[in-house]
C-alpha cells in the first residue's frame, strides 16, 4: 500500500509528494521543486530509498531541487520527452518570474506516456496529458486510487495554457478523456493547492463543466 507526504516546497509554493511503499520503503519524489533540505529530510525521517524522481511537466517550480535531491539518492530523474528541453531553460524561466532556480540535471528517463514506473509494490502509471505544456504528465496509482495531476488539474481549477507549448482545447480533452474516466472516488494530488476527488471536481469545477458539455 502506498503511503504519501506532501510538503510545499518553493516560492511559488508546489506540492512535492513523497509516496513510498509501505513494506519495502522504495519511493517515488514527485516534482521537487525546490527546498531540498526538506525533501531529503523528509524522505530520511522515514526511512527510504529514492528510486525514482518524476516531473509532471518541466516549469522551473516544479523542478527546482531536482539536482539537489538527485546528488543525494542517487535516483534517475524521470520527465516527459516533449519536456526534457524545458528542463535546461528552468534557470532562464525563473529569472523571468524574478526567482532564483538552480540548474536542473536532464533526465535520465525521457517518458512517452502509458510506462509504469515501480517503487517496491507501488506503481505509478503514466498518463500524457498536454495542455498546460506538450509535455504534461499526471501519474496515477491504480491500486490505491491516486492520482498526482500536477498542473493539469487543480481542486475548483485546472491549469493555465498561455504559456509556450499551452493549450486550452487540449487541456480539457486530456482531462476529459484521460482523467474523468479513472473514477470518482480517485483522490487527486494536484501540484498547488489542496486536494480533492475526481468526482468532486465534476461536481463542483467549473472547467470540468465545459469540458463535459
Amino acid at each position: 500500500m502506498a503511503e504519501v507526504v506532501s510538503l510545499v516546497v518553493g516560492p511559488l509554493e508546489v506540492n512535492c509528494y513523497i509516496v513510498w511503499d509501505d513494506k519495502t520503503l522504495d519511493a517515488f519524489v514527485i516534482d521537487p521543486g525546490g527546498d531540498a533540505e526538506d525533501i531529503l529530510d523528509a524522505v530520511k525521517k522515514e526511512g527510504l530509498k529514492v528510486r525514482y524522481i518524476i516531473n509532471t511537466h518541466g516549469h522551473f517550480d516544479h523542478v527546482g531541487a531536482d539536482a539537489a535531491v538527485k546528488a543525494a539518492s542517487g535516483a534517475p530523474l524521470a520527465i516527459h520527452r516533449d519536456d526534457s528541453a524545458l528542463l535546461s531553460d528552468a534557470q532562464e524561466q525563473g529569472a523571468i518570474f524574478g526567482v532564483k532556480t538552480g540548474k536542473a540535471p536532464a533526465a535520465d528517463l525521457l517518458l512517452s506516456g502509458g510506462e509504469e514506473l515501480k517503487a517496491g509494490t507501488t506503481v505509478l502509471k503514466v498518463i500524457h496529458t498536454p495542455g498546460h505544456t506538450k509535455g504534461g504528465i499526471c501519474l496515477f496509482d491504480e491500486a490505491g486510487g491516486l492520482l498526482f495531476t500536477g498542473d493539469t488539474l487543480f481542486a475548483g481549477s485546472v491549469g493555465r495554457t498561455d504559456f509556450e507549448g499551452g493549450s486550452y482545447d487540449e487541456l480539457m480533452a486530456s482531462i476529459k478523456r484521460k482523467i474523468l474516466p479513472l473514477g470518482d472516488s480517485v483522490r487527486v494530488f494536484p501540484g498547488h493547492g489542496p486536494e480533492s476527488t475526481i468526482g468532486e471536481e465534476k461536481e463542483t469545477n467549473p472547467f470540468i463543466s465545459s469540458a463535459r458539455a
